[in-house]
């Protein structure tokens, strides 16, 4: 008896085989994934930067009646665009505002790291950044008192009202756009960052000639507005500094 119950126990104990669910599977061993060395172009103070952006996103969202719905149907519909430029509102006006410095942030610093990435990384990002948003502020303001000098003359007030409108809503569109090529741009280990910059670049002529198409469709439908201003205004204020843009960007290569 006892020995039978010692043979039990015996069997009781012996280990039992155990096969893994991963024997003879057909998985890969490694992906296609080729990580890039991807040089640092000041990633510390693009997140800073991109920190910002976020929070007034959140601000604007949660403080206006869906500006960001608006301001993207606009930038792609005309007669939206000229519907809202004729609404006066304070509240709407302040966010408008405020969607146009978050353009300017989110474009400056697209365009410093693009900057530096055609440079061989020389330069530093937070001086390259704000000299750029120094230089985009002034030409702007410089472009718009130009403009409005022009109007006072004139008499193109109204038009130059949905011009303005119009510019400023394209503006803020192509910042929200370019925010998440901005963020691919210094930390995405898979996409090259020149695709990034060319594929930004892309888009920030799209909507610079879109600005345009719609400056001309103002002028032409505008009685008081004749061809001729409409090419001085073209070759002095669009097309020269565009050409000076692009002189600027192949000398760094």
């Amino acid at each position: 008896m006892m020995d039978s119950l010692r043979s039990a126990g015996t069997v009781l104990r012996e280990p039992v085989s155990v096969i893994s669910i991963f024997q003879d599977h057909q998985l890969r061993v490694q992906n296609n994934f080729n990580y890039l060395e991807r040089a640092d172009l000041g990633n510390g103070f693009a997140l800073l930067v991109l920190f910002i952006c976020s929070a007034i996103i959140i601000y604007l969202q949660r403080n206006s009646d869906n500006i960001f719905g608006d301001v993207i149907k606009a930038s792609f519909d005309q007669n939206q665009a000229q519907q809202d430029a004729r609404v006066e509102n304070s509240q709407r006006t302040r966010n408008l505002f405020i969607l146009q410095i978050l353009g300017f942030i989110s474009i400056s610093l697209f365009v410093a790291g693009s900057l530096i990435h055609f440079a061989g990384n020389p330069l530093d990002l937070e001086n390259t950044f704000f000299l750029v948003l120094i230089a985009m502020v002034g030409f702007v303001s410089v472009k718009k008192l130009i403009a409005w000098s022009l109007a006072q003359i004139f008499e193109l007030r109204q038009e130059l009202r949905f011009h303005h409108f119009n510019l400023n809503i394209l503006q803020s569109v192509s910042g929200l756009v370019l925010l998440p090529l901005t963020l691919l741009m210094f930390y995405s280990p898979q996409l090259p960052t020149q695709f990034v910059v060319i594929f930004g670049l892309s888009i920030g002529a799209f909507f610079y000639l879109k600005g345009l198409q719609r400056g001309i469709y103002i002028a032409v439908h505008s009685p008081t507005l004749s061809t001729l201003h409409l090419f001085y205004y073209l070759c002095a204020l669009e097309i020269l500094p565009a050409f000076v843009l692009i002189r600027s960007v192949q000398s760094l290569q």
